[in-house]
């Protein structure tokens, strides 16, 4: 009985370190808010709206009725993008601010932004969680008429949800009626999303090809793959410059970077270089080569592209740093120095302990007693016995 209550307790624990960081610090905000509310109803729906830009409309957007959709509106066989904002957001919020200017700017291409704002309003955030469904399925029926009327080719629709936007996007897979050809996910949220199905959160069941970027794994988002490809920009804890560009709140930034690496990766084609590693642990531990340069990041990443990937960026923009060079003459793997006080989350211990026994027979909490990492070397194994 009293394991049973440790339990309880320890996952009440665990559940307000994953909700804090979407709530400003205060875990229960919004729980008993009458304001926030579970918003049913029917598609085409109030609450979720779309709006089309090309080159020739950026300025002047037009409000899509998905009962009355016109081909005139689009450019004629062109790529269809759209995009899924996160929590608090609308159609001129986080990623839409930074990667719609980029693909306009740079191609010929029809952009959507999807717009749920009502359905996501701060401090609402577990009542925007139960609201993700209705965006999802509106989107779907969206889709599913564009592709029926011939005004976009199925192959042609490449989704990109933000946070709380790509599950939003894993959802809509429920009510496609082909799957999509591409969903990228940038720092999906992770509160509420850890423990439910395949049908809640995307995976890489969603499209025919999902990649995925994490950049805040110790907060916001999510540690574990999710994609067919997944990247974790500086291991994905914390990214570089934002401990000073936001010191109230280094999370928000850390989350905010990944629709700002997608967007520079747009313009920026030859950057974001990458390096395979088996898992996340294996790359902490120094077990992988940070310069083979395997796969680029972002917008252009190779459609074989499978497994996880990690790079190094710099603190502001460009972020990207290129193909990165060996310096040692030997040719040995260069450690990159991480301090485990820094990325070890308890919130994290059971994603921890399945990567973990992938490739070791020691216990994970054995693990935790013999191994430190030391700032003049890769690491050090202390044993305790």
């Amino acid at each position: 009985m009293l394991l049973r209550h440790l339990q309880i307790i320890s996952n009440i624990f665990v559940f307000i370190i994953l909700i804090k960081g979407f709530t400003n610090g205060n875990p229960f905000v919004g729980l008993f808010d009458p304001k926030c509310v579970v918003i049913q109803g029917d598609c085409p729906n109030e609450n979720v709206t779309f709006w089309l830009y090309t080159n020739q409309t950026q300025n002047t957007p037009l409000k899509l009725d998905p009962l009355n959709l016109s081909p005139e509106l689009f450019q004629p066989a062109k790529p269809l993008y759209i995009i899924l904002h996160g929590y608090t957001g609308d159609r001129d919020f986080s990623p839409n601010t930074y990667i719609r200017p980029a693909l306009l700017e740079t191609q010929d291409v029809n952009v959507i932004s999807v717009d749920y704002g009502p359905l996501v309003p701060y401090p609402c955030y577990f009542a925007a969680v139960q609201n993700l469904p209705l965006a999802s399925k509106c989107l779907g029926h969206l889709i599913n008429t564009m592709v029926e009327q011939n005004i976009v080719e199925n192959d042609d629709i490449h989704v990109i949800g933000f946070s709380l936007g790509a599950q939003v996007a894993g959802q809509t897979a429920n009510y496609l009626k082909r799957r999509l050809k591409r969903i990228t996910g940038l720092d999906p949220a992770k509160p509420m999303f850890v423990t439910v199905g395949s049908d809640r959160k995307l995976d890489a069941t969603d499209a025919e090809f999902v990649d995925v970027i994490h950049t805040d794994v110790l907060g916001r988002g999510m540690l574990r793959s999710m994609g067919h490809v997944d990247f974790y920009p500086n291991i994905g804890p914390y990214q570089p410059g934002c401990q000073t560009d936001n010191m109230e709140d280094p999370g928000s930034c850390n989350h905010d970077r990944a629709p700002q690496y997608y967007a520079e990766s747009i313009r920026n084609p030859e950057g974001f270089w990458s390096y395979a590693c088996p898992s996340w642990l294996h790359n902490v531990f120094g077990l992988c080569n940070p310069y083979s340069n395997d796969e680029i990041m972002g917008h252009r990443v190779k459609r074989s592209a499978s497994g996880s990937y990690f790079l190094k960026t710099r603190d502001k923009s460009p972020f990207a740093m290129g193909k990165l060079q060996s310096q040692n003459m030997n040719g040995r793997r260069q450690p990159i120095l991480y301090d485990y006080k820094d990325i070890y989350d308890d919130d994290f211990e059971p994603q921890l302990r399945k990567a973990f026994v992938d490739w070791t027979d020691y216990d994970f909490v054995e693990f935790r007693k013999m191994t430190h990492f030391d700032e003049r070397s890769s690491y050090k194994t202390v044993r305790t016995d």
